[in-house]
């Protein structure tokens, strides 16, 4: 206040600098992963300018595109079929892919035995070659291959390594995880099973870890990611006295479980499925007719795990208008939908809006692989194989 009795003039504050604007490119880079992760947006919108696809065509962007999007659309699904293995696509155009766009001779004796993560795991068992047995992990998209020797401890006559699954740990870049499951052949001791984990990271077989089961072990089904874990469905017993167990294999503390299946799952051909839930715990699917039960493992009060009965599903949808057997022949983890065939008609059931598409007939009876992945068709991928560091 002045001496005169007069306000003095409010003082004048200095504004804070602009903040500064991100860079042209970075801002372009989030507009463009906000794209669906559908296989012709990022193609399409590379096609804009030399700008936009020098962007897209960048590994890096394409990385955290996959990221940005978490589960990545069911873009087909690959048949355990003799001497290939085929690549039925399931989107519609313009996302369809070609079948031959993901296609792969195999030799003899080869088989794949699991698909996740955009990787393929395919077995050789060839005689008079070397290395006699090897796996081969396979990148449809990269168009890459690494070939991997079986660990020595399981590649002896007295072993028969029965299954294997293959992942991407979270948070790596390009590494892969595979991971086996053994048990000896003769009367040594049919019922002890075998596992080991490869990491690509360091180039190693982890250290051999293994269970004993009740009874004889009989042919296994494919396998499922709950969390950190493998679990595989394995039938034990002879003949009628069959049943089956869950083995799951933990990756993090590189242990093995058994767990048993409600007394009343009877063993049949096709009708089980290891699934998550809703919050990623261990549940299973037990097919019936056109009648299904989801259970899921959950605390009882006493803090032990019990299964419970999670819900009901009826397929009237199927029922009303075809006849036969219903088998459930694939799962897509990410998707969360069943792959149900019934003569040589195919459905994909989408559990959580149940919501049915129908697929190309497909007549015999195969091993059904879902392909699920984030992929740019287009963006500069090579056509080349080559083998994967």
């Amino acid at each position: 206040m002045s001496t005169r009795g007069e306000m003095s003039p409010p003082l004048r504050r200095t504004p804070p600098p602009p903040a500064s604007l991100p860079d042209d490119d970075d801002l372009l880079r989030e507009i463009l992963l906000r794209l669906p992760p559908r296989p012709s947006s990022l193609p399409r919108a590379s096609l804009v300018c030399k700008r936009w696809r020098s962007l897209i065509g960048d590994p890096r962007f394409q990385r955290r595109f996959r990221g940005h999007h978490g589960k990545p659309p069911l873009l087909g699904f690959f048949l355990d079929e003799y001497s290939s293995c085929p690549f039925v696509p399931l989107l519609d155009r313009p996302d369809r892919i070609p079948g031959d766009r993901f296609f792969k001779p195999l030799h003899d004796g080869n088989r794949i035995v699991d698909c996740r993560h955009g990787l393929v795991l395919i077995f050789s068992s060839r005689q008079n070659t070397w290395p006699p047995r090897h796996l081969l992990v396979w990148d449809p998209v990269a168009r890459e291959q690494c070939r991997l020797i079986f660990p020595p401890e399981l590649d002896v006559d007295q072993m028969f390594i029965f299954n294997g699954a293959v992942l991407r740990p979270a948070r790596s870049h390009g590494h892969f995880q595979v991971a086996l499951v053994a048990h000896y052949v003769r009367a040594d001791n049919p019922k002890r099973v075998f596992a080991c984990l490869y990491s690509s990271e360091n180039g190693t077989w982890s250290n051999i870890k293994s269970l004993q089961l009740q009874s004889f072990i009989a042919s296994p089904e494919p396998s499922t990611l709950i969390g950190n874990s493998i679990c595989w469905l394995i039938k034990e017993g002879h003949h009628h006295n069959r049943r089956y167990v869950i083995v799951e294999f933990d990756l993090d503390r590189q242990s093995l479980a058994v767990i048993e299946l409600p007394p009343h799952i009877e063993a049949g051909i096709s009708k089980l499925r290891i699934m998550p839930t809703e919050n990623g715990g261990l549940g299973f699917i037990d097919l019936s007719g056109f009648h299904a039960e989801i259970w899921k493992r959950k605390p009882d009060s006493d803090g032990l795990a019990v299964w419970v009965l999670d819900r009901a599903i009826e397929f009237k949808e199927l029922s009303s208008t075809l006849k036969g057997y219903l088998f459930l022949v694939g799962f897509a983890e990410e998707s969360n939908a069943l792959l149900l065939k019934i003569g040589s008609a195919l459905f994909m059931v989408y559990l959580q809006s149940m919501e049915f598409k129908k697929l190309p007939n497909m007549t015999g009876f195969h091993s059904y692989y879902p392909f699920e992945f984030c992929y740019a068709a287009g963006t500069g991928i090579g056509d080349g194989m080559v083998e994967m560091k």
